[in-house]
């Protein structure tokens, strides 16, 4: 049953969470749905390593279709912010991680992961590379990227700016 079972929950969370349009929603949804049958004890599905490796592959090609020469001349132009702006990231997440790991309780892979500048899709593949505790990644991640899309809407509505159409 689970090969049934588990496409659908997965499927079923992204299409739900999709539709409540919470960030990232096929990925967070679908990690719901299968952790959910997981939490309550019901066997699932595991993807294969070879399945696996080409949905990572597509998820990099994906990431690659981004990258133009608009990008790339963007970058040129704010090269020296962007660059200090990333590594004040990485030393932050170090440092956050740091902590995560002395003091919370987290493994090393879970702490810096977790803290970790990234999208949650990014994340989500590196952590199941580094056997880190994923849901725990991924929860952190998702937690993040909710709270900057409120922050980033008010500031943007105290700035009298806005988000979105209308």
């Amino acid at each position: 049953m689970p090969i049934v079972v588990t496409p659908l929950a997965a499927f079923g969370g992204a299409a739900l969470a999709t539709l409540l349009r919470i960030p990232a929603g096929p990925l967070i949804g679908a990690m719901l749905g299968v952790g959910l049958l997981k939490a309550g004890g019901m066997a699932t599905l595991s993807i294969p390593a070879p399945v696996q490796f080409v949905v990572f592959c597509v998820l990099g090609w994906q990431l690659g279709e981004t990258v133009t020469p608009d990008t790339l001349r963007e970058f040129k132009e704010a090269a020296l912010p962007i660059v200090v702006c990333v590594g004040l990231f990485v030393v932050f997440g170090l440092v956050l991680g740091w902590a995560l790991w002395r003091f919370g309780g987290f493994d090393p892979h879970t702490a810096f992961l977790s803290t970790a500048p990234g999208g949650i899709a990014q994340i989500g593949v590196l952590s199941v590379e580094s056997k880190a505790n994923v849901p725990v990644v991924l929860a952190v991640h998702t937690l993040r990227v909710i709270s900057v899309i409120f922050v980033a809407s008010a500031g943007l509505r105290w700035l009298g700016r806005g988000l979105g159409p209308g």
